[in-house]
């Protein structure tokens, strides 16, 4: 049964059409309800106190055994089959962002400046419309589903905290290692209706660099007598721009972006020192090595050519490792969204040099995992050329029933083919 897919583990008639299913029906009016409901209602990172309490609520509805406050307001939902077997993590971030939501939705936030820009509402929505098919069928399948509710994903701090908590610890040992971590993404780049899974690299090394440029201040009519650590970090800014450009590999990818440049108080008055803040995204630890080397390389030369009183000061902030998915449970995973989607409806894409704390489930537990981008576009809007709002953007409006569809069908899929 576990090797089914859900159209045909779930439909009362082999000739139904894909997508057809009563239950995948009634899971997607559920789906959009709680969709609706999580979209109004966002919360900041670390914040999401009333979002896990109504996620928690509806899940214990469903008849999974929910445990709260895990990693600050994460919350972990059991899920068991019919028999002892194998154990799976799905997980669904659960935050906002500091947005003003423009779409003119009728379900629009209602909370003022925060705003689902990212998509964690549709995450949770899927998460209880796949949870209501598999609760409902339970004795189809054997092993553990332990669903993780997850905080902080936009701070790429809650995924961390989770794995650290005692009680997560606790409930590992419970319910088994999981063999395997699931998760998806919506996506503006992919059509609703269809999904986007690629094998190894999904997301990108984040690293925070910040560098405190010293210099000698003054007057600013009189720019002879400093050492103005504003014309230091400007040249260390378009310096760094040659690392991408001219230390690595063409074929190599990478970032080095500086996000935030601070010197001085007033016009007349050149500071003792300046800042600079930057995001560096890489793929695997090699990269990630040499570029923070070749930033702390360029800042200081280019003070020293300057003649600064001292190197300047270089701190760095080891944000998240890159996401990988494994090959082998790509391949898997991918066969079973074709039997279910059809294989037009799954495509493949490049890797991401955003960053997606999802992957430390996998580094941290020593275990392998899975993440697919969810087309959110309505497919009549859809372009190429990404001429319609994306992620983070305050006009962020998903194409909800057949979003939440294809979510819950891949989703129900994933996790047949991980209990298998």
């Amino acid at each position: 049964m576990l090797g089914l897919s859900l159209s045909l583990l779930l439909s009362f008639a082999a000739a139904a059409a894909p997508g057809s299913d009563p239950q995948v029906s009634d899971a997607t009016k559920m789906a959009r309800t709680e969709y609706e409901w999580f979209h109004a209602h966002p919360e900041l990172s670390k914040q999401e106190v009333n979002t896990a309490k109504h996620l928690a609520d509806v899940l214990r509805g469903l008849g999974l055994e929910v445990h709260e406050g895990i990693g600050g307001t994460g919350i972990v939902g059991v899920l068991k089959g019919n028999g002892p077997g194998p154990t799976v993590l799905y997980r669904a971030d659960m935050d906002g962002l500091p947005l003003t939501e423009v779409t003119g939705l009728p379900y629009a936030s209602q909370n003022k400046g925060v705003m689902h820009a990212c998509g964690h509402d549709v995450h949770m929505a899927t998460a209880v419309g796949a949870l209501s098919v598999l609760a409902a069928t339970r004795d189809t399948w054997s092993g553990t589903i332990l669903f993780v509710g997850q905080p902080a994903e936009e701070l790429g701090a809650g995924a961390r905290a989770m794995v650290a908590d005692r009680a997560f610890q606790k409930l590992l040992k419970k319910h088994g290692k999981p063999r395997l971590a699931i998760a998806l993404h919506d996506a503006a780049d992919v059509p609703a209706g269809q999904v986007s899974i690629i094998e190894g690299l999904h997301h990108a090394n984040v690293d925070g660099v910040d560098i405190i440029v010293h210099g000698k201040g003054g007057h600013g009519a009189r720019p002879h007598e400093t050492i103005d650590p504003v014309v230091i970090g400007a040249e260390i800014v378009m310096s760094l721009q040659t690392i991408v450009s001219r230390r690595i590999r063409p074929d190599e990818k990478a970032v080095v972006t500086v996000g935030k440049f601070e010197g001085g108080t007033k016009r007349n008055i050149i500071p003792s020192s300046a800042t600079l803040m930057l995001t560096v995204r890489s793929y695997g630890p090699k990269m990630r090595k040499l570029l923070i080397g070749e930033i702390k390389r360029v800042a200081t030369q280019v003070a020293k050519a300057h003649d600064a009183p001292k190197p300047p000061t270089i701190t760095t902030t080891a944000g998240l490792p890159s996401c990988e998915n494994d090959p082998e449970w790509t391949r898997t995973i991918r066969a079973a969204f074709e039997t279910e989607l059809g294989a037009k409806n799954v495509k493949r894409h490049e890797p991401s040099l955003g960053g997606e704390d999802f992957g430390i489930f996998g580094s941290e537990l020593g275990i392998p995992a899975i993440m697919w981008k969810l087309g959110a576009v309505k497919a009549s809007k859809w372009k190429r050329d990404g001429d319609h709002p994306g992620l983070h953007s305050d006009k962020w409006a998903p194409d909800p029933d057949p979003t939440l569809r294809t979510g819950i069908r891949t989703v129900v899929a994933a996790l047949h083919a991980g209990l298998r």
